[in-house]
């Protein structure tokens, strides 16, 4: 196997795709145990990632690991799984290789924090869930609530502004965030990306992030 040249923590593009490929010597981040770990991919083949990993006796056999490689647009996010955890005379963990990439772009808008409560749920299914609108930006939202959605989801989501009508915008999870006390009552956080935003809902969006500036500024 040849040693990929590229620079260490660079997330690499595949082209045509805009996503990144793993190679030996990337820095990436390890969302492990609800905590992020900074390692280094040791070696790799085609059906395992050796990782670093400062932990001498975690994480353990069948664990869920998440790595994501992060750069200036955003990161990639592969979702994978613990095969061996530190063990005596062995260098790092082993991580199952991930047979899929996700991408994740960073906002490029202001988001504006709200108070209000907004139902998602599945596309494919029918029970709605409650979810904190904790803000609200013109290409997506922020949400807290118990709905077991998985990363890529895609959602619909009824959100209703003051003095805006309901709007059912169909949107895609493009990050996850455990909550505060996620173990005792399942809360996460989720971010939603808009994946195809009405016109009649863009323009209650803008007009309440606009009123909301005004409101903040005004308090300032």
């Amino acid at each position: 196997m040849t040693k990929d040249k590229a620079a260490p923590n660079a997330c690499q593009a595949v082209p045509g795709e805009g996503m990144c490929h793993l190679a030996e010597g990337l820095q990436c981040f390890l969302y492990v145990t609800d905590r992020h770990f900074l390692v280094r991919v040791l070696s790799l083949d085609e059906e395992t990632v050796c990782v670093t990993f400062p932990g001498k006796d975690y994480p353990v056999e069948g664990m869920r690991a998440d790595m994501e490689f992060h750069d200036e647009g955003g990161y990639c996010y592969y979702a994978t799984e613990v095969l061996r955890g530190p063990t005596p005379g062995e260098e790092g963990i082993v991580l199952r290789r991930p047979a899929e990439i996700k991408r994740s772009v960073h906002r490029t808008t202001c988001r504006i924090p709200t108070d209000l409560t907004v139902q998602i749920k599945d596309r494919d299914h029918v029970r709605r869930y409650n979810a904190a609108l904790l803000n609200i930006s013109a290409g997506g939202v922020l949400v807290e609530t118990d709905a077991p959605f998985d990363f890529s989801t895609s959602i619909e989501m009824d959100l209703s502004l003051p003095g805006e009508s309901l709007h059912t915008i169909p949107c895609q999870v493009v990050q996850i965030i455990p909550a505060a006390g996620a173990q005792e009552n399942g809360m996460r956080q989720l971010c939603l990306k808009y994946a195809d935003l009405p016109p009649d809902a863009n323009l209650s969006i803008s007009h309440y992030i606009w009123r909301r500036l005004q409101e903040m500024g005004a308090s300032h």
